[in-house]
Parts: structure tokens; C-alpha cells; sequence
């Protein structure tokens, strides 16, 4: 059984850090040294709701215990609750957040750019969810 309440909380605050996002303006020839440690923060904040989100799906749906943050999206798709695309694109992520979670030394405003274009595809998983709650809500348990 889906936390509701846990899931919403987690889904606006990946909307208000999408929406700091858009304030940032980003662009690859524009990093001051102030936008790249702001942007690294937002999407690192970014990285860890998406992680929060697979396992409050992975958990709510009583698939197991991930023993990483890839596995939950293995998991997932496995489940075919995601596309192997989209399972993909959430696992790279989930390395890039383990980077710069823990080797941000190495972290370079070339790496926090490429991880800034692919970021909206946690988007996509936030859609996924929405569809999964709306159909349990509605009593069409998958």
C-alpha cells in the first residue's frame, strides 16, 4: 500500500526544485562559480527525491529491498512499472548522484552540466507515479 501523504510530499518537492531550476537559467556558456555550486545543490536535492520515489514505489508495491539506488529502477522495470529507457536513464542518474554525493572533488561544471540536460527525466517518473496512484485510487489496483 502506497504512503500517500510520503509520496506527495516528495513529488512537490520535485516540482519546487524543477521550478528553482528554471530560475537558475542555465546555460553551458554562463557557470560562475556562485550557479555551479547552486546548481549542484538543486539537482543534487533533485537526484535524492528520485531516489526517495522509486523506493516509496518499491516499498508500497511490497517488491523487496533494494540493495542500491540502481536496483531500484531494475526493480522497477522488472516489474514493468517503467520502460527499460526510462530505467536506464534513472539508473545513470543514480550514479551520478552517488558522485556527487561522495567523490565531489572530482565533481567538474562539465559533469554538472551533462547531469542538468538529462534531469528531466525524472520528470517522466513523476508522471509514472501520478498514473500509479491515480489507478489505485480510482480501484484499479496494478
Amino acid at each position: 500500500m502506497y504512503d500517500i501523504e510520503k509520496i506527495g510530499k516528495i513529488i512537490a518537492d520535485l516540482e519546487r526544485y524543477f521550478a528553482n531550476l528554471e530560475e537558475l537559467k542555465v546555460s553551458s556558456s554562463v557557470m560562475t562559480t556562485e550557479r555551479f555550486y547552486s546548481l549542484s545543490m538543486v539537482l543534487f536535492a533533485i537526484l535524492n527525491r528520485t531516489m526517495d520515489l522509486g523506493q516509496e514505489i518499491v516499498r508500497g508495491k511490497k517488491l523487496g529491498m533494494p540493495a542500491s539506488y540502481k536496483e531500484i529502477f531494475q526493480i522497477l522495470q522488472r516489474e514493468k512499472l517503467i520502460d527499460s529507457d526510462l530505467s536506464q536513464k534513472l539508473q545513470h542518474l543514480a550514479n551520478q548522484r552517488n558522485v556527487l554525493a561522495h567523490e565531489y572533488f572530482d565533481v567538474t561544471e562539465k559533469s554538472i552540466y551533462a547531469i542538468y540536460l538529462r534531469i528531466n527525466i525524472v520528470q517522466e517518473l513523476v508522471k509514472v507515479t501520478k498514473a500509479l496512484l491515480s489507478l489505485k485510487k480510482n480501484g484499479k489496483n496494478k
